[in-house]
């Protein structure tokens, strides 16, 4: 729970707050903001907002207050270039005039909305984490992300995700593995039909179907045997069928990815033109 000190002092003495918060039982977070008891991060942000009505959440507050990520530390926020506030380790704030489409409410808090959010946090999470992100959540925002893009002309960090993300792989050793190949510069179809069957990467132009195999899904007699069937299908009717175990993508991608992207190249350039 969140108290200003004007209104504490309407209950209790100036010498009260000070004994309660050398007690424990409030915290000051920000000047002339406490929390009875310890501050939650929801408790953090609405003292934000009430010691700094023009903040808005941004970046990994933002994405979570967007069931996009865990629960941030710190908390960062976004205000406009006019304001500056010096403040605790627990919370970051950026300067930036925010146009009035990139902001909504979350959780009755001021937030950029989702699309900002996920391209907010491009230019702050590793790598790896960032594109987990993109993967899981950027499907139903691409078009709001490409029409951010238009008005920060251009973001190194979304084009990158433009080359490179996996929307549409199945699973997580599918994205990395796509992930992987793009950034050597080989695309892959997801997901794409050969025939009455679904491949899980396919390359038509040299004539190259990957499968990633967890094994999960592929253990049991009944599925090896059609699992071989399909394959032998596959392979008379001209394609080059490469698998890899789940388990060899998340030990040993870059060399998974590396055979793969040798392979694919080599036959592109063997196989005549269509």
């Amino acid at each position: 729970m969140i108290r200003t000190r004007k209104d504490l002092l309407t209950e209790v003495s100036s010498a009260t707050i000070t004994n309660r918060c050398q007690r424990g039982e409030y915290t000051r977070l920000l000047p002339g903001i406490y929390s009875i008891g310890a501050p939650s991060a929801y408790a953090k942000c609405q003292a934000v907002t009430a010691w700094l009505p023009e903040a808005v959440f941004s970046h990994r507050t933002a994405a979570w207050l967007w069931n996009m990520l865990p629960e941030p530390a710190p908390i960062e926020a976004t205000t406009p270039l006019s304001i500056y506030r010096q403040t605790p380790s627990w919370l970051h704030l950026y300067r930036r005039d925010l146009l009035p489409d990139w902001i909504d409410e979350a959780w009755d808090l001021p937030a950029t909305t989702p699309a900002r959010s996920l391209l907010d946090c491009l230019t702050v999470l590793p790598q790896h984490d960032a594109d987990r992100l993109i993967d899981e959540h950027a499907r139903t925002s691409w078009p709001q992300l490409l029409e951010l893009r238009t008005h920060l002309r251009g973001s190194p960090a979304l084009r990158r995700q433009l080359r490179t993300a996996a929307f549409d792989a199945a699973s997580d050793p599918e994205r990395l593995f796509a992930r992987a190949l793009a950034h050597r510069g080989v695309h892959l179809l997801a997901n794409h039909p050969v025939g009455p069957y679904y491949a899980d990467f396919a390359d038509t132009r040299s004539h190259t179907i990957i499968e990633i195999d967890g094994r999960e899904f592929h253990s049991d007699p009944r599925t090896f045997r059609t699992d071989r069937r399909r394959q032998n299908a596959l392979v008379l009717a001209g394609w080059l069928v490469l698998r890899y175990a789940a388990a060899d993508i998340y030990a040993n991608l870059d060399a998974c990815a590396d055979e793969a992207a040798t392979v694919i190249r080599r036959r592109r350039h063997n196989r005549p033109p269509h």
